[in-house]
């Protein structure tokens, strides 16, 4: 028996309830991407607000990018359960926040026509860095990306992210009040997503552009749990915990962290009542997250893509890539400035704990994605920041993601990235490895066009002469 709005009284015992009446609910927020991150983080938090009597804020899902899930949550009347895992403890529970889920390509109009509802006064995303068609070298907008030049050309049936809510604001009452909350893993991500927007709206439409300057609110935030993809495992999991089928079942860790920029437009939802932080400055949270969690994340990666191993936990057992994994984040953390009131270390090793949950099966492949996005976010303004000094994990980890794109592993992968062929035809080509670094310092959109340190470039070209030699496991033991 499928999950369903009729069906939900029949769960298992233990598994919780919504616990309101979902015919109540008001149409609040538009998320765009509804992914299981969103699903199993942001949601969560608004379904606190609503379980607090506050039936303002039911959500719109939007899915930009596949059909999928939008289909599997209307089929459940929008019902779908998060499991979340520490170890064998594990509790269930059935979130009732999502009353509609849509893909866009389908019903752009109602998505359009949801954003311009005046009654509506936030709009949350998690895109992933490449929606919204960056430059990452630069964070400015990518005007040759296909979907910009689309939508520039069309702006009425629009296809990126940028397109669809400057066409949803263009429809839009002036005066109507709007907060857009970026959730994705960028620095200053609400400040970042203005300036795309507004770089966007500014060349086709030069009053949207001084709306999206002076009237919509763009707080940063900070978001941070595993929410590792899912697999026909974790949904046999799911469905043996709830006693129903459920398409949209997601399994996660316990720990969930919001951190939000108190600066919005208009009403917002009580987003403290699932333990949101509210406060004047997200920057330290972001960095902190960003280069530690998000930064060791990538670098254990592309080593256990490297060593063959297939999930974060496999990998954070084995020796090698273990001792790596802290020695990046060591490297990482002598250039980060934590909030005050943390304690980097003890922040570091309760990073490094939860990468070791073997009840998540978080896969190194797809962490490993979209590495031209993420890369220059997550390790190039550390290895900036250091002015010269050698910090020996942190290099292997781009000496590693290097070699990764100069092997054929990337080909498999790389519609998920799409900066990534340019790049690895330029390693590809070069006949050494110092040329082979001379060449991916040469690549600005990744790169940037200030110059690296000689030494630096020496180090890397050891590094891939070392992997070219004797694979991963040589250089995570030099």
């Amino acid at each position: 028996m499928r999950l369903t709005q009729r069906t939900c009284g029949r769960a298992r015992a233990g598994v919780r309830q919504p616990g309101y009446d979902r015919s109540r609910l008001s149409r609040g927020v538009v998320h765009l991407g509804l992914g299981a991150f969103h699903r199993a983080h942001q949601a969560l938090y608004t379904e606190a607000a609503i379980r607090d009597g506050d039936t303002r804020w039911g959500i719109v899902g939007v899915s930009l990018r596949e059909p999928r899930t939008p289909r599997a949550l209307a089929a459940q009347d929008c019902l779908y359960s998060v499991t979340e895992r520490a170890g064998p403890a594990a509790t269930t529970r059935i979130i009732g926040a999502v009353v509609q889920a849509w893909y866009a390509p389908h019903t752009l109009d109602q998505v359009l026509g949801a954003l311009a509802d005046p009654g509506l006064a936030v709009v949350t995303c998690t895109v992933t860095e490449k929606g919204y068609c960056v430059q990452p070298s630069s964070a400015d907008l990518d005007t040759t990306h296909a979907d910009i030049r689309h939508d520039l050309a069309h702006p009425d049936t629009p296809r990126s992210t940028l397109g669809v809510m400057a066409a949803g604001l263009r429809r839009r009452p002036a005066g109507a009040p709007l907060s857009i909350v970026c959730c994705d893993n960028m620095p200053a991500n609400g400040d970042t997503l203005r300036k795309l927007l507004w770089q966007y709206a500014a060349l086709t439409d030069p009053a949207l552009a001084r709306r999206v300057r002076d009237d919509v609110a763009f707080p940063n935030t900070m978001v941070d749990r595993i929410v590792p993809a899912a697999t026909p495992a974790s949904r046999r999991d799911a469905q043996h915990r709830l006693g129903l089928r459920d398409e949209g079942a997601i399994v996660c860790e316990a720990y969930s962290q919001w951190v939000i920029e108190d600066r919005f437009a208009g009403p917002r939802p009580a987003w403290e009542a699932g333990g949101a932080l509210m406060t004047g400055d997200v920057r330290p949270f972001q960095a902190m997250k960003l280069q530690l969690l998000n930064g060791t994340h990538s670098a254990i990666a592309y080593a256990g893509q490297l060593c063959g191993l297939e999930t974060v936990a496999e990998a954070m057992a084995d020796p090698l890539v273990g001792a790596f994994a802290n020695g990046v984040m060591a490297d990482l953390r002598a250039t980060v400035q934590v909030p005050a009131g943390y304690d980097a270390v003890r922040y570091s090793e309760a990073l490094l704990q939860r990468l070791r949950n073997t009840a998540l099966e978080h896969r190194t492949a797809q962490i490993a994605a979209d590495g031209t996005q993420k890369v220059p976010l997550r390790w190039l303004p550390a290895l900036r920041a250091i002015a010269g000094a050698e910090r020996p994990y942190l290099e292997r980890a781009l000496a590693m993601w290097l070699h990764w794109l100069r092997s054929d592993r990337e080909q498999a992968l790389a519609w998920h990235d799409s900066g990534a062929p340019a790049l690895a035809a330029r390693l590809r080509g070069a006949h050494s490895d110092p040329d082979a670094v001379r060449e991916a310092f040469a690549h600005a959109a990744v790169f940037g066009s200030e110059p690296w340190p000689p030494l630096l470039a020496a180090r890397l070209a050891r590094h891939l002469a070392v992997l070219r030699g004797g694979g991963a496991a040589a250089l995570l033991s030099f």
